[in-house]
């Protein structure tokens, strides 16, 4: 799935806005599959009432914690499990089917009715517009434009890289609504 998943998610997107690469990344297959979105279903959906799997928080905390935000960015355990429910719902068409098998496909059967709240802002249940809505908000954080500068300067130029280059592409983030060229 590695491969697919650098030609279809990250590829098209490494030098376009952040935004877009975010929305391509977190609902890649591969995303969902290894980080067990799969099968994540929301306690008081259709499938969650009727089955004894529930809610994975791994792709919420990954997307938070490495994608955008960082660590000790001011989330909390309370938006990570809000995150999650917001995700469920986002899932794959299993891989032996003939016509669209590894495909992204939202199953509102195991979303999470409902609002949530996510770092202080409400998401109403728009099925998997819910999901985008969250990941465009994190997208223009400014503890992810931080986040990204940082990781940035660190791949291309040092390992502690100078506060003042960070601080210059962090604004050169927000201004250009995460252009990354």
């Amino acid at each position: 799935m590695a491969g697919p998943y650098e030609r279809e998610a990250i590829r098209p997107h490494v030098l376009g806005r952040f935004a877009d690469l975010l929305q391509a990344v977190e609902s890649h297959p591969a995303m969902l599959f290894y980080l067990d979105n799969v099968e994540s279903m929301g306690a008081d959906s259709t499938a969650g009432i009727n089955r004894d799997k529930g809610l994975n928080e791994n792709l919420a905390r990954e997307t938070l914690e490495l994608h955008t935000l960082g660590v000790r960015s001011g989330y909390s355990q309370a938006d990570v499990t809000s995150f999650a429910n917001v995700l469920t719902g986002w899932t794959w068409v299993r891989p032996d089917d003939p016509d669209h098998g590894g495909e992204f496909i939202f199953i509102k059967r195991l979303h999470q009715p409902g609002d949530q709240i996510v770092l202080g802002k409400s998401y109403p249940d728009t099925g998997a517009d819910q999901g985008r809505a969250v990941l465009a908000d994190l997208a223009r954080h400014p503890a992810t434009a931080r986040h990204i500068a940082r990781k940035l300067a660190q791949q291309f130029v040092a390992d502690a890289p100078p506060p003042a280059l960070v601080a210059k592409l962090d604004k050169a983030f927000r201004d250009s609504d995460g252009d990354l060229k």
